[in-house]
């Protein structure tokens, strides 16, 4: 059996642990993480029929143990893009050692930061799926050709 590809592109991923540059998309089939990177690095992994979603700018963090805790603490935090993991490890809300890798669950949360007054939990990932929306898109649409 064969799964379909997600792969989101034009995001950050924290905590950034790509090697190839600044880790930007994502992307999974069935419940595990297949790449993180640079769009073009996890791009690339496409056999021809991912589904390609553009994340806007949006954050992905590996999934809060709280996520109604964890909301709050973004709201009252106002995290800039490159520190919101820090901000949820110090609220003890995600563990230090968390990180999204090739091989990871594919359980994570996609944060809306680009209105620093209006910072919110945009999407959830559980077991590979969107938990509202679209099962395979989410909240999202396809990137711009």
């Amino acid at each position: 059996m064969t799964h379909e590809y997600v792969i989101a592109l034009n995001g950050r991923v924290e905590p950034d642990l790509s090697d190839e540059g600044a880790a930007t998309a994502i992307g999974w089939a069935a419940d595990a993480v297949l790449a993180v990177g640079p769009d073009d690095v996890v791009r690339a992994i496409s056999r021809g029929d991912s589904t390609f979603l553009d994340l806007r700018g949006c954050v992905v963090t590996p999934l809060p143990g709280d996520l109604r805790d964890a909301s709050a603490v973004v709201r009252r935090s106002a995290p800039r893009r490159s520190d919101i993991d820090r901000v949820l490890v110090e609220a003890e809300l995600l563990d230090a050692d968390a990180s999204l890798e090739p091989g990871a669950r594919a359980d994570f949360a996609i944060w809306d930061l680009r209105d620093p007054a209006k910072p919110r939990l945009k999407a959830v990932v559980r077991d590979g799926h969107f938990t509202e929306g679209d099962e395979h898109r989410g909240p999202f649409s396809p990137p711009a050709t």
